[in-house]
């Protein structure tokens, strides 16, 4: 009873001295400035404590609200609010007092009244946080984080933004709260959170500066992570980006539209240049040009040395001819023409009608033109017009340009024209001379024994019946075998080479082949260097074949060596093991790439000429190696060489030597004939099957040629003494039939490309033969000879072959 008297006294006491008004009043503001209604007055207001007391700035705020959602920051140290938890309803006195535009309680006193249940936090906006209405409350609110984290001395802060509303965060610092603690929060992050709405207001009117107090890094919660970088600087960088890109994509396309010109307007240089005839020249410029500059039309006039007179070629869509005097040109726009032929210079109208060339009443004419004279070694051939029947505007200096360069490209086709037309009648002119120096040749050569014909036959025939003499005979048929012999050799021009192989000597093949050439690589300055060997290098093969692939040769390195600076051939030779090694090496131009790839791999040479790939096999199918090797040497001589490897051909081949008859012409050996055998041939080259077909065919061979697939079936019903098997290995399923075809004949003989002595042997170990191409008439004589020789030590006595 008297503790209760003594707080009825006190509270009486109080209510006297101090007027008691609810947290709605107290926070409430007045004034334009928007300062607390109650500052400075002494008041005692009811409240509960609706967290802990929140320590900032060097002292602790403890929130209360009242029933009404209100709310008032009483400020104090910490000794002042020992006893009281989140809950507690308490009555508290003291004076109104204002920080940073914020009302605040200085407490005297403070009692506690009783205890309940912890207040949630009211859950708010940030809108609604932007107002006077829930200071000093204790809130909860979502957001999206705006601003970075800042720091001070008196903690940490952020920004946070809804809906186009921002507010202030404020971390103060306290002791436990390490100081990178709010950097894990990030700009763009969704937040969620909870703290007493505060504000921090300087300067009048103070209705800004709307904060939220944090009373530990955890009233942070992380709801979402968001952009690493702010939304506007995406969206900013986002659209420079579609900017550049859409920049480039309009450079990019006019561009391409520039290289897609550049790229007809040389195909037209291209096509211009290998033309035959000035009307096709006419139809390319009046079909393509009009597709790279701004012309409509296009004329090309050629000077006549005869009628004096620039001379249209006519075209598909102007076929009429059309002739301008040079001294006495008509009015119109050729008059332009013929200013342009005069003067030897670029002539540029960019009104027609205005000319002095066209009269007024002029119509279907073009709007604008240019005249261009067709300009080769100092020389004028002709004009070529372009007209825009669009617009009125001078040309571009670019196309101008271009134009002129286009005349010239016209000019110089026509003199390459006039210079094959003459070429062409020089050659006829040399054929025909040729032609005649050949008869010439002959018939002076067939009239000493034609007259020793006409006077033996008059002698025999003063004689009667008397026997004839034998002498006088022998002249007659000899001298009948001469004429004979002219005859043979005039033929022989238009006759296919012999495909036989024989011996042949590279270096005077090659020798011969540059004398050829020489004519040709003095009109073209070319340099040539002659490193043959004076020492014979004998080959066994086709000397037609062999010849077409040095010509081939020399014809390619010719091509190439007339465009390099240097202009130089090398031909050199060299016996080296038993092989004799020939370098073709010529210069290539600095910036050739295409010297650079494999020559082999191109299809057939200009020309109808044979084909480098063609010259590989041939060198291969005569037992030798054909290589490039491109791109050596300095800067200032770049070359690209032919390596060919050739085997030299045996000593015992090579001291014996072909048999020559009277004629000049190369027999056979005399050889000892053996017996006739049936010999199955399987090649699929007919070149090859030829020849072998030839050869055992005339030495009383019976030969059956036959395709791989039937040949396995052809041996078990036929019986032959012999197999030539001249197909590769590589071919699919030739090692199988080869199998089934050697366990039925006698005698089993591999043509190859090559020679190999390993091979060689193990076929003779085995009971065959190998046959190295190309096919010599020593080297099948040996081969027939130890198969005789073979079938005579296996039986005593020969089989008579089956017919």
């Amino acid at each position: 009873m008297v503790r209760l008297i003594q707080i009825l006294v006190l509270g009486a006491a109080v209510v006297a001295g101090q007027d008691f008004v609810t947290l709605e009043q107290a926070s409430s503001r007045s004034g334009r400035d928007m300062t607390p209604a109650y500052e400075g007055r002494a008041i005692t207001i009811r409240g509960q404590a609706s967290a802990a007391p929140v320590w900032a700035l060097g002292t602790y705020y403890l929130p209360v609200r009242d029933a009404t959602d209100h709310g008032l920051l009483i400020r104090g140290d910490r000794d002042r609010f020992a006893g009281l938890q989140p809950g507690d309803w308490i009555e508290s006195s003291g004076t109104i007092q204002s920080v940073a535009a914020m009302p605040l309680l200085a407490p005297s006193s403070i009692l506690k009244l009783r205890h309940e249940a912890a207040p949630e936090p009211k859950d708010v906006s940030i809108s609604d946080l932007s107002s006077f209405r829930y200071l000093g409350l204790l809130v909860r609110t979502t957001a999206t984080v705006t601003g970075g984290v800042g720091e001070n001395l008196g903690g940490r802060s952020l920004a946070v933004s809804d809906r186009g509303n921002t507010i202030s965060v404020f971390l103060p610092a306290a002791v436990g709260h390490p100081p990178g603690e709010l950097k894990r929060v990030r700009v763009g992050d969704h937040v969620r959170l909870t703290g007493v709405a505060t504000q921090y207001s300087l300067e009048p009117p103070h209705d800004s500066g709307y904060q939220m107090l944090l009373a530990a890094p955890e009233d942070v919660e992380v709801i979402s992570g968001g952009m690493l970088f702010p939304p506007l600087l995406v969206g900013g960088a986002l659209a420079a980006v579609i900017l550049v890109l859409g920049l480039w994509w309009i450079r990019e396309k006019r561009l391409g539209i520039n290289r897609q010109l550049m790229r007809s307007f040389h195909a037209l240089s291209e096509d211009i240049i290998s033309a035959v005839s000035p009307a096709e020249i006419a139809e390319k410029l009046v079909t393509v040009l009009p597709t790279v500059t701004q012309a409509t039309g296009v004329r090309l006039y050629l000077y006549s040395r005869r009628s004096k007179a620039l001379e249209r070629v006519p075209t598909q869509h102007e076929p009429d001819p059309m002739a301008v005097p040079i001294d006495a040109p008509p009015d119109g726009l050729a008059g332009g023409a013929v200013v342009c032929f005069r003067n030897r210079t670029l002539l540029n109208v960019p009104d027609v009608r205005r000319s002095p060339f066209v009269p007024v009443d002029a119509r279907n004419l073009p709007r604008s033109a240019m005249f261009l004279p067709l300009l080769s070694q100092n020389d004028v051939l002709g004009v070529l017009e372009v007209g825009n029947a669009r617009r009125l505007g001078y040309f571009s200096l670019e196309e101008q340009a271009a134009a002129q360069h286009l005349a010239n490209q016209v000019a110089a086709s026509l003199k390459l024209q006039e210079q094959q037309t003459i070429r062409e009648q020089l050659f006829r002119s040399e054929k025909l001379a040729a032609t005649g120096q050949l008869i010439s040749g002959v018939a002076s050569e067939l009239r000493a024994p034609l007259e020793s014909i006409l006077q033996l036959s008059t002698s025999l025939a003063a004689r009667g019946r008397n026997p004839i003499p034998e002498r006088e005979l022998r002249m007659l048929a000899g001298e009948s075998q001469r004429a004979s012999e002219i005859v043979s050799r005039l033929v022989s021009f238009a006759r296919p080479d012999d495909s036989a192989a024989r011996h042949v000597d590279v270096n005077a093949l090659l020798a011969s082949l540059m004398q050829f050439r020489d004519p040709e690589w003095r009109t073209l300055t070319l340099r040539v260097q002659n490193r043959l060997t004076p020492k014979p290098a004998l080959v066994l093969g086709v000397q037609g074949q062999i010849e077409q692939v040095f010509l081939n040769l020399l014809v390619h390195a010719e091509q190439y060596g007339s465009e390099s600076p240097a202009k130089t051939i090398s031909v050199s030779s060299s016996l080296i093991a038993r092989r004799v090694m020939i370098e073709i090496g010529y210069s290539i131009p600095l910036n050739e790439q295409g010297a650079e790839i494999d020559p082999f791999a191109e299809g057939r040479s200009p020309d109808g000429a044979l084909g480098l790939g063609v010259c590989q096999g041939i060198i291969q199918s005569h037992g030798g190696e054909i290589r490039f090797r491109g791109g050596s040497g300095t800067d200032a001589l770049r070359m690209a060489c032919f390596e060919i490897d050739l085997p030299v051909a045996r000593d015992t081949e090579r001291d014996a030597g072909p048999n020559v008859g009277h004629d000049g012409r190369e027999t056979a050996r005399s050889r000892t004939p053996a017996p006739a055998m049936t010999v199955l041939l399987v090649d699929p080259d007919m070149g090859g099957q030829r020849q072998l077909l030839g050869l055992l065919s005339g030495r009383g061979h019976r030969v059956v040629p036959a395709p791989m697939e039937e040949a396995a079936d052809l041996t078990q019903r036929v019986r032959f003494d012999a197999v030539f098997w001249a197909v590769r290995p590589s071919v699919s399923g030739a090692s199988d039939y080869q199998e089934k075809i050697r366990g039925h004949v006698t005698s089993f003989v591999l043509v190859s490309d090559g020679y190999d002595a390993e091979l060689a042997g193990s076929l003779e170990s085995s009971g065959g033969f190998l046959l190295a191409r190309p096919v010599g008439d020593a080297d099948l004589d040996r081969v027939l000879r130890q198969m005789d020789a073979r079938g005579a030590n296996t039986s005593g006595v020969r089989p008579a072959p089956s017919r």
